[in-house]
């Protein structure tokens, strides 16, 4: 597995609220899991909560996963650990009145014998690229994604829409929280990509696969997709995380 990650606060921001994790596991050949979070939040809240929801999720995992555990029980472990943080980050701003409303995005995916498992909440997102063809694997939760389901609005609208930063479910924002799962196969030389909505927001699918296959490294395409995405403005933190099978 061949990885590259970048995170950068961006030209617009005060603070940077996005986290990554990425883990391998030494007991056990090609497993590894990764993920991104994008807090939401006044002050530092946003801060705070991807923070939780990164050490939250990636420590229930360490708690939980062992070589016993089949492949099939992956999805439901992610779910639990996601459920974890929801619960701990909506107490805590429930107990602090200086985090009300704090919540973050979460894409986490997990690689086991050539099988991924993702579990995703709020609109950072899981691409893959394979024989030279980008695929978004995950479904946005934001209500531009929603306009653009029900056909409110074009492709083209969705782009530029004045709300596209409004999401519609995100990881401690309320008692309980619903998780996508998405799984799926894998070849050798597909990337996996994960990213925030400071990536995604700034980049075409097509520029993000070009950037991608220019690069060569993973380590060196993380840091290419970021610099694009600063080049274009910068608006909002940005982070990458890039995995090749």
């Amino acid at each position: 597995m061949r990885i590259g990650t970048c995170t950068d606060i961006g030209k617009t921001r005060p603070i940077n609220e996005d986290n990554f994790y990425v883990s391998e596991y030494v007991s056990r050949p090609g497993v590894i899991y990764a993920l991104v979070a994008d807090g939401m939040g006044g002050h530092n809240a946003g801060e705070t909560a991807s923070e939780i929801a990164t050490v939250e999720v990636s420590d229930y995992i360490n708690r939980n996963y062992t070589v016993d555990v089949p492949q099939e029980e992956i999805k439901h472990m992610l779910t639990a650990a996601i459920k974890s943080a929801n619960k701990k980050i909506y107490s805590g701003a429930k107990e602090n009145s200086a985090y009300y409303g704090m919540g973050t995005t979460i894409t986490a995916m997990f690689y086991y014998d050539t099988y991924v498992t993702i579990a995703h909440v709020g609109d950072s997102r899981a691409y893959i690229l394979r024989d030279d063809v980008i695929h978004k694997l995950t479904q946005d939760h934001s209500l531009v994604a929603e306009l653009l389901a029900n056909g409110q609005i074009t492709p083209e609208q969705a782009r530029n829409h004045p709300q596209k930063n409004v999401i519609t479910r995100a990881v401690g924002t309320d008692a309980d929280v619903t998780v996508d799962i998405y799984e799926l196969g894998t070849n050798p030389g597909d990337i996996i990509l994960l990213c925030t909505d400071g990536l995604s927001n700034l980049l075409s699918d097509t520029e993000i696969k070009e950037l991608i296959r220019e690069s060569g490294k993973m380590e060196d395409a993380a840091k290419a997709l970021v610099d694009a995405a600063n080049e274009k403005g910068g608006f909002d933190n940005i982070t990458a995380v890039l995995m090749q099978i």
